[in-house]
């Protein structure tokens, strides 16, 4: 088990976001839906790098409880964005919870996860190992990309891959 005993050098967007995290679990909770967590929240578990932002928290579900998540977002007013890449953006002012759907993105991979103790919330993260091979997949997918956009995309996830090869898992 894994908690939290440092924090991101965006401290200040940390604690909000962290706090709208709690409301998006509550309302998985509230449908009896168990996301896993990965993405810079998890990198950011494993590593504790003080020097590391975290800009918004990623889980991933399936994609078929999307509409019954949707619908308490909008009987909650909650803002969101279904995008076509296969995944919830779920939005308050500047923060962003996105679940992603792992039938789409975790088909090839493993989902191997430890559990993340935050405060009296328990979520499913994905393994170091298994974090590992998203950020592997996720750098051959953008290693192409030759925009502007994807240029910091990969850069973003070789910075974080790197840190994860550091931790003997």
């Amino acid at each position: 088990m894994f908690t939290l005993s440092h924090f991101p050098k965006n401290k200040d967007k940390f604690f909000r976001l962290i706090d709208f995290f709690k409301e998006v679990l509550d309302i998985c909770n509230d449908l009896d839906i168990a996301p896993v967590l990965n993405g810079s929240l998890a990198v950011f578990a494993y590593t504790e790098n003080k020097e590391m932002s975290v800009n918004d928290v990623d889980l991933s579900c399936s994609e078929t409880e999307f509409p019954r998540i949707m619908n308490v977002l909008e009987e909650r007013n909650v803002r969101y964005k279904l995008r076509e890449w296969h995944v919830l953006q779920i939005l308050k002012d500047d923060l962003t919870v996105e679940l992603d759907s792992i039938e789409y993105w975790y088909k090839d991979l493993p989902m191997d996860c430890e559990t993340l103790q935050l405060d009296n919330y328990k979520i499913n993260m994905l393994s170091l190992n298994s974090l590992k091979e998203f950020y592997k997949q996720g750098l051959k997918d953008r290693v192409e990309k030759t925009d502007e956009n994807g240029k910091t995309k990969y850069k973003a996830l070789k910075l974080k891959f790197e840190a994860l090869e550091k931790i003997q898992g």
